[in-house]
């Protein structure tokens, strides 16, 4: 059977239209469809989620507070399975919570579960199979037909945990309770992290899809409808808009071709109606080609025309040609002036280079350039010396800034602007030449003005150049450390010092942040606290008190930069460090304190010692004339007390009236020696090790011995009390010592391994009565008196703590002994 096609235009348009738009229909339907149940799942998942959320809440609660208070209450072995089972309870929950209206189903079961109730079913058992075969998989959410019904089901796996094995692993050790109520036969002999079950919420979603699928079906009637509806429409614009003009065009033919209207091709135009081999389309393309095979002879005629006109196009193109080449040499000629300037650093480096390159373009026989300020001031090429001819009227030409064109002579001004006037190019022609300057008048002016752009920017280039040089010697001879920081902390510009003190901390100038952070301790990650972004958001200066580890102090200013914050805010930090500022007024405070108390003690021990005095021989004479042994005892408590108040008093004395540290010389090496063989003994006592390590070639210090001596003797007393402390631990103290040629100086250490010294006692280590041991073991007068004898003696003395005590006594070196004078007895 013979299926007839559709033979006009609109018949075959119509009916694409209509495939067009029953297929858009029906795609627009289905991603409709696709949309709506979209949203639909989305929807009832976070509802799901909710639920299930919920339910974790509850367990949770049971698990981590009402389960441990329930156990601190119950007597051991005791279990409440309403208050402490999380499955017991979320379930008790969920059944008393209506979930009525909102159509929830909520169910926790297991395989082999405790409570028959909770026992999985087939579909439930085909979630848990689902999970145990992936198990890195935490959820599963999907649509399903439950009783013909479809729900949708959002699905989690439960796991033994640890807080789980107590009920479910070994029934002899699960509570009596679990045990009396559902035997020892369900719900036992589970492993750790092994699959329980699933947690489950189903949602019924048949009412929802329903209308979904009914509300796509409408809209898949309504697409029918109003596509008939737009088929009645279009037919009337097509026939309108389409046949209309199609006629029109057709009737063009005999309009213009009245002479050839009984030709094969305007008849059969004209006939379009009786259509037997296609539609109107296919009858014009007919006669297209008869028209085209027409035009074919016509094109023969024209062919010989075509070939004079050619080579007439040809002489034109080899003009053109030639000219092209000029403009590009004209090109090249700007590059080079560009790339002039890129390499340039003078003026004269400029000029020198670009008048050989404008001469040889331009074929003039020689040219110059002559300065506007100093007619003086030339330039020329090839003669290096040869003065540029100028016109008579030459300061005319220059106040009038004019070019001048002769047959042989072009002089352009070159300048950037109408108002800035460089100089003067000049260019000069041999008298056979055959270039006429007049005829590139436009192209030598804007060689000029582009002569005058590249020498106004070495100007600015080289004046920027001296002024950052200028600025950088400024900024790198500044002695304390300088940064320029942006608003986010990163430097953007440091000096030598700033870069030298990164350097010293191990870290980057880069991350300058990062330095600030370690100086004034906020954290660089958060930026928490950061004082340049303070500065920026107050707009005003600040400063601050900063210190690095040795310790090292600083006086840090940080100045916000006008006018920045378009750039995301600028600021300059300025760090001086003032370490040895602060120990200096520490020393002074501390030689103040020595002063003030040492006066302080000296009057005391005046006043007091008298009377202890007649105290001891008034007690003396009792002791003589008592009758019992019990008034003996009695007075001999008081002449032992009365004693010991005069030993204070004696180290009274000699605080406020110290042995002087002496000039020396003394052998430290000696010195320690001796100490370390009459502390050991102390120290074996204390189950403690005293160890020394000193350099057999130290020099011959500046100090007394007698004051050496008792300055490491305080020392190593404090050590052994500080050792003694912890008999679990064996004590350690080691004496250590080194010279340091380029000072003059020799350090001495002594550290031991006890609890070390509290940084807040740091501070008031070395202050007169300060003590931390206990009532009646020490006075505070011993490190305050080492510390005297060192001064004194132009030294220093520090204490740290570092797994213990460590105390650092820098001394001079004793000079050299004059040589002995000529005559001198040996």
């Amino acid at each position: 059977m013979r299926v007839s096609r559709p033979k006009t235009i609109q018949t075959k348009f119509l009916m694409g239209l209509a495939a067009i738009a029953l297929g858009g229909g029906l795609l627009f339907s289905l991603g409709l469809y696709v949309h709506l149940r979209g949203l639909l799942e989305s929807e009832v998942a976070d509802k799901a989620e909710m639920v299930l959320d919920q339910v974790e809440a509850v367990r949770r609660y049971v698990r981590d507070t009402l389960r441990p208070a329930m156990y601190e209450v119950l007597p051991a072995h005791e279990f409440v399975i309403e208050a402490m089972s999380t499955s017991y309870v979320s379930r008790k929950v969920m059944e008393q919570t209506d979930l009525s209206t909102a159509q929830v189903n909520y169910r926790r079961v297991a395989v082999g579960a405790r409570n028959p109730r909770f026992e999985a079913d087939d579909r439930e058992l085909a979630l848990i199979e689902h999970f145990r075969a992936n198990p890195d998989q935490e959820r599963l959410s999907r649509f399903e037909k439950i009783d013909g019904v479809e729900y949708y089901i959002t699905a989690k796996p439960v796991r033994y945990v640890a807080e789980c094995m107590n009920c479910h692993g070994d029934p002899d050790a699960a509570p009596t309770v679990l045990l009396e109520r559902y035997g020892s036969g369900r719900g036992f002999g589970h492993e750790l992290d092994s699959l329980a079950g699933v947690t489950s919420v189903a949602l019924p979603v048949h009412s929802a899809l329903t209308r979904i699928r009914g509300a796509t079906l409408g809209f898949v009637l309504l697409s029918v409808f109003g596509t008939l509806l737009c088929f009645g429409v279009v037919n009337m614009l097509f026939n309108r808009v389409v046949v209309f003009n199609l006629r029109r065009v057709l009737d063009v033919f005999p309009l213009y071709f009245k002479e050839q209207a009984q030709s094969p091709i305007l008849s059969r135009v004209n006939n379009l109606g009786d259509m037997d081999e296609g539609d109107e389309i296919d009858e014009i393309m007919h006669a297209v080609e008869e028209m085209a095979r027409t035009l074919a002879s016509a094109r023969q005629e024209l062919e010989h025309y075509a070939h004079n006109l050619r080579r007439m196009v040809d002489e034109r193109t080899k003009d053109l040609s030639l000219e092209a080449m000029e403009r590009r040499s004209d090109v090249l000629l700007f590059v080079s002036l560009l790339d002039a300037l890129k390499t340039s650093q003078t003026r004269r480096e400029l000029i020198e280079t670009a008048l050989p390159s404008i001469g040889t373009r331009y074929g003039a026989s020689r040219a110059a350039f002559i300065c506007t300020v100093s007619s003086q001031n030339f330039f020329s090429w090839p003669e290096k010396d040869r003065r540029p001819d100028l016109p008579a009227d030459w300061g005319r030409v220059v106040a009038e800034a004019r070019p001048v064109m002769t047959h042989d002579t072009a002089l352009i001004p070159v300048q950037p602007s109408d108002s800035a006037l460089e100089g003067y190019l000049c260019l000069y022609w041999d008298a056979e030449a055959e270039t006429e300057p007049g005829q590139m008048r436009d192209v030598l002016i804007a060689l000029g003005r582009q002569m005058g752009i590249a020498m106004e920017n070495l100007n600015a280039l080289d004046t920027l150049l001296r002024q950052n040089t200028m600025l950088e010697s400024i900024f790198e001879g500044i002695a304390d450390p300088l940064l320029l920081m942006d608003g986010s902390c990163s430097v953007i510009m440091a000096n030598e010092a700033a870069r030298q003190l990164a350097a010293d901390e191990n870290t980057s100038v880069s991350a300058g942040d990062g330095l600030l952070a370690r100086m004034l301790g906020i954290d660089p990650a958060s930026g928490e606290g950061c004082p340049l972004r303070r500065v920026l958001l107050q707009g005003r200066p600040a400063s601050y008190e900063a210190t690095l580890p040795g310790p090292r102090s600083f006086a840090l200013s940080i100045y916000p930069l006008p006018g920045s914050q378009g750039r995301g805010g600028r600021v300059v930090v300025y760090a001086r460090e003032n370490t040895a500022e602060k120990r200096m007024l520490e020393s002074i405070q501390q030689s103040e304190k020595l002063v003030t108390v040492g006066k302080l003690a000296a009057g005391l021990a005046h006043e007091i010692n008298n009377p202890l005095g007649i105290i001891l021989c008034y007690a003396e004479l009792l002791r003589a004339a008592a009758d019992s042994d019990q008034q003996r005892a009695d007075v001999d408590v008081i002449i032992r007390h009365t004693k010991r108040a005069q030993r204070v008093m004696q180290d009274l004395l000699n605080f406020a009236r110290p042995r002087g540290g002496g000039h020396g010389p003394c052998d430290p090496v000696s010195v320690v020696a001796v100490l370390a063989d009459v502390f050991s003994l102390q120290a074996q006592k204390a189950g403690a090790t005293l160890e020394t390590a000193l350099p057999p070639d130290l020099p011959q210090l500046a100090i007394s011995a007698e004051a050496l001596e008792q300055t490491v003797g305080n020392l190593l007393l404090n050590a052994l009390d500080a050792v003694s402390q912890d008999p679990a631990a064996p004590g350690r103290i080691t004496i250590g010592a080194s010279h340091d040629p380029q000072t003059g100086t020799v350090t001495i250490t002594t550290a031991d391994n006890g609890p070390g010294i509290a940084p807040e006692h740091l501070r008031r280590i070395f202050d007169p009565f300060f003590t931390t041991k206990e009532v009646g073991k020490g006075t505070g007068l011993g490190l305050a008196v080492a510390y005297g004898l060192v001064q004194q003696a132009g030294g220093s003395i520090e204490a740290a703590s570092d797994g213990g005590a460590v105390f650092t006594l820098t001394l001079p070196v004793a000079a050299p002994a004059a040589p002995a004078a000529p005559g001198d007895a040996p």
